[in-house]
């Protein structure tokens, strides 16, 4: 899949935070920070906030992370192209333009975000936050 109905331009990873949830198992410490561990997880459990500007309005709108195909399709999220996962939970999805225009129809299926953009022809070139748990690499 890919991402669909999102502009590359303008959009942006806001923060990218490791968090331990005790899925890793006890021996290995690369969690913890130097000198006991290396401070370098080599995955786990993530949470993500990436800013996405859409398209257009009243659109099924999906952000991908495992799209490798951005800089073909010119939806290139710079941090974000390819990052993989699977998504685990999404905890928001915000307009940051226009909080009376909020997104509808919000889910997650194995690595996509999906929502649907408001139908008001304003909303096209909005910037819709979004904050999810992840499983996988780090930004």
């Amino acid at each position: 899949m890919a991402n669909t109905n999102v502009k590359g331009t303008g959009s942006k990873i806001v923060s990218v935070i490791r968090m331990w949830s005790g899925s890793n198992n006890t021996d290995n410490t690369s969690w913890l920070q130097a000198p006991i561990g290396s401070n370098a997880p080599t995955g786990g459990l993530q949470m993500l906030v990436v800013d996405v500007v859409v398209g257009s309005h009243n659109s099924a709108t999906v952000f991908d992370l495992a799209d490798k195909n951005g800089a073909v399709d010119n939806n290139a999220i710079t941090g974000a192209d390819g990052l993989g996962g699977s998504v685990l939970s999404v905890l928001s999805v915000v307009n940051t333009t226009q909080n009376d225009h909020p997104p509808t129809e919000v889910g997650h299926a194995a690595a996509r975000v999906l929502f649907k953009t408001a139908n008001d022809a304003s909303v096209a070139d909005d910037v819709h936050r979004i904050t999810l748990l992840y499983y996988g690499p780090s930004a």
